[in-house]
């Protein structure tokens, strides 16, 4: 069973707190395909005779929660303890930290909202928000703004297809699952293959170089 049957199967067992509780554990947990699982919250309230605002309100407010947990993260480490434990994770630096809190501080309120539309990106701009310590209160209304506009998407998507059911239904999980999945696995090897031809221009760049004098000592040598 992969993560996302299992998100799946909780959210047909809990209901809306589940479906809350799944979109919630994708901002403190990234892998959990959260694209993939919004069509899922309108098809099952489709099922269900539901009205198609009972999923986008427990899809956003799992997100909301979601989001407070990173920024509480944040918040409590401060930035000098987010930039060393940066240093400990593989294909992450400092720099990156720098990058979101200058990001951050340039745009405030439109940074958080516009990020929730971005995967990855609007669980990682939690963090500089917390370490700039954004007022709760306007954090969780940037989140919350942000999030019922994207999740409103993909749920009323799923919703539709929901209502028609069918070789529709099922021709849209299939291909729209597939898409997903390429996308993830596009994004993941591009962002390792920069990561990694910027770590090999930089250490080239830092590599020591033989200097004039050097090189006339060692013709003065052979000389010799």
């Amino acid at each position: 069973m992969d993560l996302a049957d299992l998100a799946i199967r909780v959210m047909e067992f809990l209901g809306g707190p589940g479906i809350a509780l799944v979109i919630a554990a994708e901002a403190l947990f990234p892998p959990v395909p959260g694209e993939i699982l919004l069509p899922f919250a309108g098809v099952s309230a489709a099922a269900n005779d539901q009205h198609v605002l009972v999923p986008i309100f427990w899809t956003t407010l799992g997100s909301v929660v979601g989001g407070l947990g990173v920024y509480a993260v944040g918040r409590a480490l401060g930035l000098d303890r987010t930039r060393a434990l940066v240093r400990r994770l593989p294909l992450l630096e400092e720099k990156d930290v720098d990058m979101a809190v200058r990001f951050f501080d340039r745009h405030g309120f439109p940074a958080v909202a516009i990020a929730r539309f971005v995967p990855m990106v609007r669980t990682f701009i939690s963090i500089p928000a917390g370490i700039e310590r954004m007022p709760v209160r306007l954090f969780a209304a940037a989140t919350g703004l942000g999030s019922a506009i994207w999740n409103a998407a993909f749920v009323v998507a799923g919703y539709f297809f929901g209502v028609v059911g069918g070789e529709a239904l099922e021709g849209f999980v299939r291909i729209y699952s597939v898409i997903v999945a390429g996308f993830g696995l596009i994004a993941g090897i591009g962002f390792v293959m920069q990561r990694m031809r910027a770590r090999r221009r930089d250490n080239t760049a830092g590599s020591p170089r033989e200097s004039p004098d050097d090189a006339g000592d060692v013709g003065s040598t052979l000389e010799r």
